[in-house]
């Protein structure tokens, strides 16, 4: 135990004590503490759970405690049986002055002389003594205890300084207060303070580490969140311009496809005029020949079409033309269309409609393109000497997959259902859900035997759903698909439906 040189001031207490103690700040040691800076002992500590550990020690020994952090914070203060003698010093005028000098040669201390880690004696000038003892942790200072007042052993009588004091001091007065304060040894002090250093030091090890753990925890949630924000910064970056170019690529098509849809007319009709003589007669041959750029033409047109099409559905530029639209007259002419196409390859191309369907509110083109649309595929995958049905009725259940599922189940509604059975080749289970992506095609490779865009099955879904309606398929590889296409019977005519559509490329 470091003691004082004889006649220093010891460390009373007095009503204003917690002024006392102002030790200077020290600078964070680069790379130490945690995060590197300095961490207060309040931000340590429960400072609540602190203050009651010190009352249990407090309580056993009946030795006070006081505890400050470096910045000369009182974090806890409990007094034992001093209140008297240091009163009845501090009602005299040469008791309180010398306390008040005290006091400021007090405040003087730094923290460098505790650093050592070793103890502090301070004795007072009345005979009592106090004992300063550092907190530390990795070498960082984070405040002291002061523990006393107490009464050492030896000694039998106030220090020689009261005598002095006059005015009707009482010396021996000032002695009788003395049986409320602790006695005790050099030998039991020690102890008794080595015995609550441990226990601090247990505590500021388990708090530090909870703290460091903590504190690592939040740097690591902040550089988590920081690279989530960066990489949120670039993916909103590249959606911008992912859209920039759905956008830029949907302008081009519009007036690409519009560009060539003009001279493109222009050599279909030309190529009629020539078929049917009026630039003069043609031989067999080049009757063939001028066939031939008359169906290639109007090929290219239908890709075209297509392409305006999808350009206005991504754009959002289409709506419904709603209306009381004939179910047969609808039927019947989007077979009539399929019609020499099923000559051509030798498919049966069979009717099954439910008579006396009457009308629904819908879009004639739109309804009758989506059904042209499906059959024309069904016939382009079904080999020579196969069939294809269309087959037309109301259907009154639930939907496939938007149906939404209540207390009672899913609710049950009445529909246009028309189904498009083919005996091709199928489609394999794993790219059923692909199949209505845009520019999606089931054989992908440059040698595909079948020619197309992929954009119709796009478009027929995009037009069934912007009628609120649904759309599916079924099938399995040589035994042929189904389409399934769901029209609400009770659409209201008086709302529009504007016609989205999202690109998948």
């Amino acid at each position: 135990m470091s003691r004082e040189q004889p006649g220093h001031p010891g460390l009373p207490v007095l009503p204003h004590e917690g002024d006392l103690p102002t030790p200077e700040s020290q600078p964070a040691t680069p790379g130490r503490g945690i995060l590197e800076r300095r961490v207060t002992l309040a931000e340590l500590v429960d400072v609540r759970s602190f203050r009651d550990l010190c009352a249990s020690f407090v309580d056993l020994y009946k030795l006070g405690i006081k505890v400050f952090d470096t910045e000369g914070t009182k974090l806890v203060d409990i007094r034992v049986g001093n209140g008297d003698w240091c009163g009845y010093i501090f009602a005299n005028p040469t008791g309180r002055r010398e306390c008040t000098s005290l006091v400021h040669r007090v405040k003087q201390h730094r923290y460098s002389e505790l650093d050592s880690g070793g103890l502090v004696e301070q004795s007072c000038f009345s005979g009592l003594k106090y004992i300063i003892m550092p907190i530390t942790y990795g070498g960082d200072a984070l405040g002291r205890v002061i523990y006393g007042p107490y009464l050492p052993a030896e000694v039998e009588r106030p220090g020689a300084a009261v005598e002095a004091f006059g005015e009707g001091f009482d010396p021996a007065r000032l002695w009788g207060y003395g049986d409320k304060i602790r006695r005790v040894s050099e030998d039991t002090i020690t102890k008794i303070i080595d015995n609550f250093r441990r226990t601090v030091e247990t505590v500021i090890s388990i708090a530090f580490k909870a703290l460091m753990t903590q504190h690592l925890h939040l740097e690591s949630v902040s550089a988590s969140y920081q690279d989530l924000a960066e990489t949120n910064r670039r993916l909103r970056s590249s959606v911008e311009k992912l859209k920039e170019m759905d956008r830029l690529k949907a302008s081009f098509l519009a007036m690409i496809s519009h560009e060539l849809r003009t001279p493109l007319t222009s050599i279909i009709g030309y190529s009629e005029m020539l078929a049917e003589g009026m630039a003069g007669d043609m031989t067999d041959e080049q009757k063939e020949f001028v066939a031939t750029i008359r169906e290639k033409g109007e090929s290219l047109l239908g890709l075209i079409g297509s392409l305006l099409d999808i350009s206005k559905i991504e754009a959002g530029a289409v709506t419904l033309a709603l209306g009381d639209m004939k179910i047969e007259d609808v039927v019947r002419s989007a077979v009539r269309t399929l019609v020499p196409q099923a000559q051509k390859k030798k498919v049966e191309l069979r009717v099954k409609l439910d008579p006396g369907l009457g009308s629904i509110i819908a879009d004639y083109d739109k309804v009758n393109q989506s059904m042209v649309n499906l059959l024309a595929n069904a016939v382009k995958f079904t080999p020579e000497g196969g069939s294809v049905t269309l087959k037309v009725y109301v259907f009154e259940g639930e939907r496939r997959y938007s149906g939404s599922t209540g207390r009672f189940g899913s609710a049950e509604e009445r529909f246009l259902r028309a189904d498009i059975i083919d005996t091709g080749i199928g489609i394999p289970k794993e790219k059923l859900e692909d199949v209505f992506k845009a520019f999606y095609q089931v054989d992908n490779s440059f040698t595909r035997e079948y020619g197309g865009t992929g954009l119709g099955l796009a478009i027929v879904k995009s037009f069934v759903e912007a009628h609120k309606g649904e759309v599916w398929v079924d099938s399995e590889p040589q035994q042929g698909t189904t389409f399934s296409l769901l029209f609400p019977m009770d659409l209201d005519e008086n709302v529009p439906s504007a016609i989205s559509f999202t690109s998948d490329l």
